[in-house]
């Protein structure tokens, strides 16, 4: 079977691709180079990004004077001795106070991060628009078999202006992180490497897509130092057409072996009196958690629900086009500046702003990993207190009153920073962010307990150990830090794994997952979809500029049910197929025999007033007996090769394989035309397996497309007296917006009978209502 190319914004066809998936030794050593070399250049180049983000971040502070073996290369400004480090003011003019400070610091900080963001937003706006935001979202529609631009997108040039302008953006101080683009990173790596180690004739779509799933699940454990979550991360986030264990274990060897090389590389980052231990070390003192812990454990597993819910619809408010453009537009009103300044414009003001309220305190001056680090490291004893460390001063020494208030202040100008930021035209996760934002949360709410704990002196709550009481804010924090990335991800093991091996904090995994347990029901009681699927249905190929481009402005097509089991399928009235296809009369189809006869002139004009695929074809507009699909790229070639002079000729399309009865039928057709130039043209057609008819529950043609990757039906008359008579269309991407548009009623919580009696899919019913709905009905499941 020879090789398919596929157009951009398209699906590949899984069954084919999987049937020619080469098996040869050679290849398959290949594959499993590909995957080493992968890890290793990710590992060194995820170390590159981590130095220098730190080191751009903390120049904008001052400088650490202290001899190199007294404080981390990976962290200079917390890990430098007091006494050591000078601010731009003592370096300048030798002073130090709040005058010099204002006067000198603050111009310094903020044209610092002005000038990083400047060049961010350079790259991304002028050079390479791919490397905006996290990619998560695109690399999950990718590895479903969406082809995205692939050699662009996961290209060279795209994968060098993103390591940059992440290691910019994260060092300008904005609520952006660096751990969602890792995984775009890691799939642009593992992409060039797949083009350079496996010859094009023997690469296959279906083995790259099993290649990117372990890319991603690298990127993931890349970023947090967690070889498990990052395989987990690709099970329960991205839909795959292969088995979990296939992916499971080329994710396993991949995360491990960048880890591996990671941790080996920051050996040399630190001074001698430092070692290697986990990413952000958590020490609770030799105890576990009490019982009644638990009350505070499940209301930060509500608070992270309710911040997934909040932050989403606030982040699609922020990055709808409509909003950003009355900004931009206001923006470049205020001073005067043509509408093409209004990006610029919009995201200089944000770094003004992000950079006002942080200015003020230390700890949130800080890089969002390391200020992490501190939620998640308990206050000593005041006799302990070591004040030769930056870090000191922070967060212990402030009475717990002005600690809870400036705990809250960031609470709550990093939850709009991070909403509006977060869809801007640059580099940069929600990850980070959402971490930081529950760790805070959870902080403040282990202060509270804390205080409760010492007000009332219950015996069963006064233990206390040298390190501290059973009530630690810091394990508050780890929890806090789980249940709001699971709450704007939607994700459960893998976060409670992450946090696992991200802190070290065995004693506390079962509370981790009891927060998240109360999240996950509360937070899909309240909405369907995670940050990335929201982004997806708002913004991903929304909109048309100009109708050509296949499925343009039709939506993603991803069919995915993952978290629309319990509203959409339970909820979906008893229909059949034929309420939501698009009928055969409003169907653009190619005919055998057609009414009109085809010119090379009028079929590039049929072909261009439309952005589909291809196009189903039938006998004739009398007879429209199914013959398959063709597609249109098939045709154009076909095309290209008639002479020009040859304009007027009738087109007459052969296809292999034909009835006598429509052979013969075509034969007389053409024997009409015997004055004039006939040109027979070969086009190659599909037949799918997967028959159905007009009749077939609307709910089982649902998770045709969804478990059997389909990527498009045609839908047959389900009468018995006639033989194949086509009656409809469908394709995926017209399922896609069925389930993101007119199937919303059916996902609210007010979706009562009545509502779903009157509900009318794509007004197709007229003056017709619905069958009654099957609410006790559960999901149909194929098996195959």
């Amino acid at each position: 079977m020879s090789k398919k190319e596929y157009e951009n914004n398209t699906y590949i066809d899984w069954n084919r691709e999987s049937m020619v998936e080469p098996k040869s030794s050679a290849l398959i050593y290949r594959k499993w180079t590909t995957i080493i070399v992968l890890s290793i250049i990710l590992g060194y180049v995820t170390t590159f990004i981590d130095l220098a983000s730190v080191w751009l971040n903390d120049v904008k502070k001052g400088l650490c004077y202290g001899e190199i073996d007294k404080w981390s290369l990976s962290n200079p400004y917390l890990t430098c001795p007091a006494d050591d480090w000078y601010d731009w003011s003592q370096i300048l003019v030798g002073s130090q106070g709040i005058i010099s400070n204002i006067l000198i610091n603050f111009p310094i900080y903020l044209v610092f991060a002005g000038c990083w963001i400047a060049v961010a937003a350079y790259i991304t706006i002028n050079r390479d628009i791919f490397i905006k935001q996290s990619g998560i979202p695109e690399i999950k529609l990718i590895i479903s078999g969406f082809n995205y631009d692939l050699p662009v997108y996961l290209g060279l040039h795209t994968l060098i202006y993103k390591i940059f302008g992440l290691i910019l953006v994260v060092s300008s101080g904005l609520w952006l992180g660096k751990e969602g683009p890792l995984v775009h990173v890691s799939c642009c790596i593992l992409n060039i490497l797949y083009g350079a180690i496996v010859n094009k004739e023997s690469q296959n779509e279906a083995v790259r897509r099993e290649l990117l799933s372990a890319a991603t699940a690298t990127g993931i454990s890349v970023a947090f130092n967690a070889p498990i979550g990052g395989v987990l991360f690709v099970l329960e986030s991205t839909p795959s057409f292969f088995m979990p264990t296939k992916v499971m274990w080329n994710s396993f060897l991949s995360a491990t072996t960048a880890v591996v090389v990671l941790t080996g590389f920051k050996l040399f980052t630190e001074g001698e009196n430092f070692y290697e231990k986990d990413l952000f070390k958590v020490n609770f003192g030799n105890f576990s958690w009490l019982f009644v812990e638990l009350i505070p454990f499940v209301i930060l597993g509500v608070l992270g629900a309710l911040y997934g819910y909040i932050f989403i619809k606030f982040n699609a408010k922020f990055s709808s086009k409509h909003f950003r453009g009355k900004v931009q537009g206001k923006l470049c009103q205020i001073l005067n500046l043509s509408d093409s300044w209004g990006k610029y414009l919009e995201i200089f003001a944000i770094v003004v702003l992000t950079t006002i309220l942080n200015f003020p305190f230390e700890m949130t001056k800080l890089p969002l990993h390391a200020y992490l680090k501190i939620l998640f490291t308990d206050c000593p004893d005041d006799s302990n207190i070591d004040l030769d460390s930056n870090s000191s001063n922070f967060m212990c020494l402030p009475s717990n009153g002005i600690t809870s208030l400036k705990l809250l202040y960031i609470i709550v100008q990093g939850f709009f920073l991070t909403s509006y930021t977060y869809g801007v035209n640059l580099p940069g996760g929600v990850l980070m962010p959402s971490l930081v934002l529950g760790a805070t949360t959870g902080r403040l709410l282990g202060i509270i307990s804390q205080a409760l704990q010492n007000q009332f002196s219950w015996e069963s709550l006064a233990t206390c150990t040298q390190n501290s009481c059973l009530v630690s804010p810091s394990s508050y924090a780890v929890i806090g830090a789980a249940s709001f990335v699971a709450g704007i991800t939607k994700l459960t093991m893998c976060v409670v794994v992450i946090m696992f091996e991200l802190t070290g904090a065995i004693t506390y995994v079962l509370p981790i997952m009891c927060s998240v347990m109360v999240l996950k029901f509360v937070n899909d009681w309240l909405c369907n979809d995670n940050i990335y699927d929201s982004w997806l249905k708002n913004h991903f190929n929304r909109y048309e500029s100009h109708k050509g481009e296949p499925n343009e402005g039709k939506g993603n097509g991803l069919c995915d049910f993952t978290n629309l089991t319990a509203t959409v399928k339970n909820r979906l009235p008893d229909v059949t197929i034929a309420k939501a296809m698009v009928p055969i009369h409003k169907t653009k189809y190619i005919s055998l025999i057609p009414e009109e006869p085809y010119t090379i002139k009028s079929l590039y004009q049929f072909m261009n007033d439309d952005n589909h695929e291809g196009y189903p074809i039938i006998v004739n507009d009398s007879n429209p007996i199914s013959l398959g699909y063709v597609y249109k790229t098939n045709i154009a070639s076909k095309l290209s090769t008639i002479d020009s002079e040859l304009d007027n000729s009738v087109i007459s399309f052969q296809i292999q394989g034909l009835p006598n009865h429509i052979l013969s039928q075509q034969l007389h057709y053409e024997r009409s035309f015997e004055s004039t130039n006939i040109i027979r043209l070969d086009i190659n057609t599909e037949n799918s397996v997967i028959i159905t008819n007009d009749q077939t529950p609307l709910v089982l043609v649902l998770e045709m497309f969804e478990k059997l990757s389909l990527n498009y039906l045609i839908i047959m008359n389900h009468n018995p007296h006639v033989d194949q008579l086509m009656s409809g269309f469908i394709d995926r991407f017209i399922i896609s917006r069925l389930i993101n548009l007119h199937f919303r009623k059916l996902q609210g919580e007010d979706a009562d009978s009545d509502s779903m009696q009157d509900f009318d899919i794509e007004n197709t019913l007229e003056d017709e209502h619905l069958l009654t709905t099957r609410l006790d009905r559960m999901s149909v499941e194929l098996i195959t």
